[in-house]
């Protein structure tokens, strides 16, 4: 399990991190973040069900690609972060739900993106996806066990990669400053997933010493992604006031 992925940068220059100290006893998992990711559950669920029902109606181009091949990132970690839940019995219902929709959702993208393929690069990216996805997906639906806990991380890191792969070549093709920006904004969203996954992982109380570094580096990499979009030179004053959002939003979650 010690081969749990470094995620992907992206190649900005971007100032150094800032010192985040994260608590010493991550695993007690305090009620008011117990409500307040049930919650966010039930919102992220009402917003999956809103994708599941446009994905088809969209005629992809290289942008919603870069953007749905970001989601696909995202939908890893998710997937896994459902799994601990259900395993903890933590909000189950809803981290059922959220499961379902997830698996839906990127077996629908992952369906699409094969399908616009420009290049035969990103083609073999994406078939790479497609044999890990029908592991992961096998994992995935199985009895959530915490003695199997490790080695579904495993599958969604093996996943996460080459989601990877296929976002950043999908940013090669485009050859511009939007596809570099769109592609930040979407890894933002794998990011919180998967702060969140292990989160939930610690709560159960698996291999600290596995899960303690990936656990602090999303953390540094959401907050030099968000110093890159917010001094982009493209953003618009809208862009601006939605991230000063999300900034707010990260200060009190971190």
């Amino acid at each position: 399990m010690r081969s749990i992925i470094k995620s992907s940068q992206t190649s900005l220059t971007i100032a150094p991190p800032r010192k985040i100290v994260a608590s010493q006893n991550i695993a007690a998992f305090p009620k008011t973040l117990t409500v307040t990711n049930l919650l966010l559950s039930l919102l992220l669920v009402v917003s999956l069900g809103s994708f599941s029902s446009v994905s088809f109606a969209e005629t992809l181009t290289i942008d919603s690609a870069i953007n749905k091949a970001g989601r696909q990132r995202m939908l890893t970690q998710r997937i896994v972060k459902s799994y601990l839940l259900i395993g903890q019995d933590v909000a189950t219902e809803t981290a059922q739900e959220q499961l379902d929709a997830s698996i839906a959702l990127f077996e629908e993208q992952l369906e699409e993106l094969e399908t616009y393929a420009p290049n035969q690069s990103i083609n073999d990216a994406l078939q790479a996806v497609r044999q890990q996805w029908n592991q992961f997906r096998r994992s995935a639906i199985a009895k959530p066990t915490k003695s199997d806990a490790l080695a579904m991380i495993q599958e969604g890191e093996k996943t996460l990669a080459n989601c990877e792969k296929v976002v950043q070549r999908l940013e090669a093709y485009s050859g511009n400053q939007k596809g570099k920006l769109i592609n930040i904004s979407g890894r933002q969203r794998m990011l919180s997933q998967r702060i969140g996954m292990f989160y939930a992982a610690k709560s159960w109380n698996l291999d600290s010493e596995v899960l303690n570094q990936p656990f602090k580096q999303a953390m540094d990499e959401y907050d030099q992604a968000l110093r890159v979009l917010t001094a982009s030179k493209l953003n618009t004053s809208e862009i601006n006031t939605a991230l000063d959002k999300v900034i707010s939003q990260w200060e009190f979650s971190r």
